[in-house]
């Protein structure tokens, strides 16, 4: 079943990989080039599932994922973040804060979209 997903990633290639990984699945896609302009999309229309980079100018991934989780209207929307390999540290923070799942790129595209329909499937 489709979705709305939002996915925030500074880097335009890889917001474009995530669309086309998701093609398939019809999903209605809202892309952010940061975490502010995510968390406006968010607010404007509440999606199913965030996809986030933890790496990003004026609003980290991890800063959009603490102001989700404080908000006790946003707080149940999964997030699954993606990072470059070798930010683990960020990575162990993010699962620390209730991310859904934690991707690192480069990511194979089966592998990714088997991790979204998962968090789709667990919040239904």
């Amino acid at each position: 079943m489709p979705a709305h997903i939002v996915i925030a990633d500074d880097d335009a290639g890889v917001r474009r990989l995530i669309e086309l990984a998701l093609r398939k699945d019809r999903h209605r896609l809202t892309m952010a080039v940061n975490g502010w302009r995510a968390l406006e999309a968010i607010q404007a229309d509440r999606p199913d599932l965030i996809i986030a980079d933890l790496m990003m100018p004026e609003m980290s991934g991890l800063e959009l994922l603490a102001t989700l989780k404080s908000s006790p209207l946003l707080a149940g929307i999964p997030v699954i973040v993606v990072t470059a390999a070798g930010q683990q540290a960020h990575v162990e923070a993010a699962r620390r804060m209730g991310a859904a799942a934690c991707v690192l790129k480069p990511f194979a595209q089966g592998e990714f979209v088997a991790t979204i329909r998962a968090a789709l499937a667990d919040r239904r």
